[in-house]
């Protein structure tokens, strides 16, 4: 996939996202995550929010497998937009 993907000129690639298909960093293409690599991308977010946002596939796995909360155990918890880290 990502020989594909590095074969597509920039109009073609421009014409996925315009229809609304995602062309992922050529880093997430074919990841094959396991529970220590994906801590060590949740350890590079300071919220949920921003680890859902920043890598929603490891988001999504680590979700899926029941240890999002052991992945998140270092972020601050954050509720209506301000933080708990003080209790």
């Amino acid at each position: 996939m990502k020989d594909y993907i590095e074969e597509m000129s920039f109009d073609e690639k421009l014409d996925k996202l315009r229809r609304g298909i995602v062309i992922p960093p050529p880093g997430r293409i074919n990841r094959n995550l396991d529970e220590e690599m994906v801590y060590e991308i949740a350890s590079q977010y300071i919220t949920r929010g921003a680890f859902k946002k920043g890598d929603p596939t490891a988001y999504r796995w680590s979700c899926r497998r029941g240890v999002i909360d052991d992945m998140c155990s270092h972020m601050v918890a954050v509720r209506g937009g301000q933080s708990h880290e003080d209790g």
